[in-house]
């Protein structure tokens, strides 16, 4: 993906972004995480919450690990198994999902079944 598509979106409200990645998503059937040696980033919200950063793209990924100094590299998770797996995970940790963050503004917070609810209702549209 080219710096200046990355820079384009990238300046989108985060609700704008937080579509853009629901229909990626859908398109493509896969989100992006951050992975480190220590396992997947998470990050803290002020209240002590945990945020789980995903990423419609890899290129995304690696421009928000690079602009944090983050060792953390890109990782791909197949939808469903995210959506299958991840998401009883996620609740029963109480852990919510950052959706699309980027360096100079936050991402829209929301939690895994109601991630879920929209990727399914997403993911109808294309059947």
């Amino acid at each position: 993906m080219k710096s200046a598509k990355i820079e384009n979106i990238k300046s989108l409200t985060s609700e704008n972004r937080f579509n853009y990645f629901i229909r990626k998503v859908a398109d493509f059937e896969k989100v992006w995480g951050s992975y480190g040696e220590n396992g997947w980033l998470h990050l803290s919200t002020k209240e002590g919450g945990e945020l789980l950063p995903l990423w419609p793209e890899e290129e995304f990924s690696v421009d928000y690990n690079t602009n944090h100094q983050y060792q953390f590299s890109p990782k791909e998770i197949d939808l469903y198994y995210f959506l299958d797996k991840w998401i009883t995970g996620l609740e029963k940790g109480n852990i919510d999902i950052l959706i699309f963050p980027i360096d100079k503004g936050n991402g829209i917070v929301i939690t895994p079944s109601d991630f879920k609810k929209l990727l399914q209702e997403e993911l109808e549209q294309y059947e």
